[in-house]
């Protein structure tokens, strides 16, 4: 029986003890009643009205397909912007490979997790300070006059990272290129994000690009570190950096033609726009949602830290980058879903889902004492990651004022990438002190605490509302 008529049956034998079956009770069924999901009846006997609500829960399954592309399709139609996504990827393939990279290639020369994680940190920590800076002066400017430079800067500092490694000088000099590299990294994401943000998209479309932007993000770290993966191959960790290099100088050039840097659009101005001093970091809802973000950040780099020291201890470091896949091939496909479906929930919920299953996985990584475990694991903890980094995305964007949008969200770059410095450096620490157990069970406390959080997080949703402001 199905279940329409399983309540049509329901609201007859109603009608039934409320009318009696004399036929002179009069029904008439009110549009909602249709739905099987909130049905209600107005039953009209002997000049008394009786109205008859009966609330049922939603259906386990989604009435629609699990993953609809008609929002792709359209969003893809627009031929400038399939040119602006793709001639972003390779400039951010950088992002998925320096953080390993240099890790790899300092503990290579030094022997030291502690002081590989710390190299690691100087690079991100660095990216952190610059980001800020140049969104506010992208805000105030227009970012066609950074793009390049800081490519080409960007790879030359790669390069110096690899002669101070290859010619062995102390760590201090590979910290000090590394710190240049992270400072003059292109904001390509910022650039992107803020060109949603600013643009006329209605809440669906908006949804549907920063889902791409998050795929995109998570491409970038999933071929980065089997870039890295396979210069260890070669026995050549500096092979993987040089590469990078290239990508980030090359990239940045083609992204700069792409239509990206006028499709952001114009600069904010005129009396009604009063820019603080503080940009973004005025309005204590935008400060919590970074601080949120910077919670995130140091829970990954304690979970990522972990993943090149698995590998040594089961005597398989080559497997890193598959480590690393495992984790951001099913974010890049959940992230595509997710960008589809209409949910409910305010967006702060929606994250504190996503940081109770990632505490979960890290917890269960923990356990693992096999290769083949430890993927299996990866695989189902990073289902979150593409739908987390889509909704902290549009939480941010509904919380910023439009005039600070590329400062904010390289305000959320900053705290992530700093948080993941931290998460680096105490991870590093944590694996030379007990092993790397110890940093995935604190990458999984740190999950619960971010999740904890998201309770201190203004609610808004993605339903078409007006931004916040």
């Amino acid at each position: 029986m199905s279940v329409s008529t399983a309540m049509n049956r329901f609201y007859r034998s109603l009608e039934t003890a409320f009318c009696g079956n004399d036929g002179t009770a009069q029904s008439c069924e009110c549009e909602t009643a249709k739905r099987w999901h909130s049905p209600a009846r107005t039953i009209i006997h002997k000049r008394r009205i009786v109205r008859i609500t009966v609330q049922t829960p939603l259906p386990l399954l989604p009435t629609q397909s699990v993953l609809d592309l008609n929002p792709y399709r359209s969003f893809f139609r627009d031929r400038e912007l399939r040119r602006i996504v793709l001639s972003s990827i390779p400039p951010r393939l950088p992002a998925g490979m320096n953080a390993l990279a240099l890790t790899v290639l300092v503990q290579s020369q030094t022997g030291s997790f502690a002081a590989a994680g710390s190299a690691s940190a100087a690079y991100m920590i660095a990216a952190a300070i610059q980001a800020p800076i140049v969104g506010r002066y992208i805000d105030q400017n227009g970012p066609q006059r950074v793009m390049v430079p800081l490519g080409l800067i960007h790879a030359f500092a790669l390069i110096c990272a690899i002669v101070a490694a290859i010619w062995v000088l102390p760590v201090i000099f590979i910290m000090s290129a590394a710190f240049v590299a992270g400072a003059t990294f292109p904001p390509v994401s910022m650039t992107i994000r803020a060109m949603y943000r600013k643009s006329s998209m209605n809440d669906a479309q908006k949804q549907t690009a920063f889902a791409i932007e998050a795929v995109v993000m998570e491409l970038a770290f999933t071929l980065g570190p089997l870039a890295v993966s396979l210069a260890l191959l070669t026995g050549q960790a500096a092979t993987a950096v040089f590469a990078s290099a290239m990508l980030a100088a090359t990239g940045a050039w083609s992204f700069a033609r792409s239509g990206a840097l006028t499709r952001w659009g114009e600069v904010e101005s005129g009396v009604a726009i009063k820019r603080h001093w503080l940009g973004p970091l005025k309005h204590s809802a935008v400060r919590r949602a970074l601080l949120l973000s910077a919670a995130f950040g140091s829970a990954i780099g304690l979970l990522e830290i972990a993943l090149p020291a698995f590998a040594q201890s089961v005597g398989s470091k080559a497997m890193v980058g598959w480590y690393f896949a495992a984790l951001s091939i099913p974010s890049a496909v959940t992230g595509l879903v997710y960008g589809t479906w209409k949910i409910s929930w305010p967006l702060n919920r929606q994250i504190m889902g996503a940081a109770v299953w990632l505490a979960i996985g890290a917890a269960l990584l923990a356990m693992m004492n096999d290769s083949a475990g430890f993927i299996a694991i990866c695989i189902l903890t990073g289902l979150a990651f593409g739908p987390m980094i889509t909704a902290l995305s549009l939480q941010l964007g509904k919380l910023t004022p439009v005039e600070y949008s590329t400062e904010a969200f390289t305000w959320s770059m900053t705290m992530f990438l700093s948080g993941m410095g931290v998460g680096f450096t105490a991870g590093g620490l944590l694996i030379e002190a007990t092993g790397w157990h110890a940093s995935l069970v604190a990458s999984a406390a740190l999950f619960v605490a971010a999740g904890l959080s998201c309770l201190a997080i203004p609610e808004v949703r993605n339903d078409g509302a007006s931004d916040a402001r």
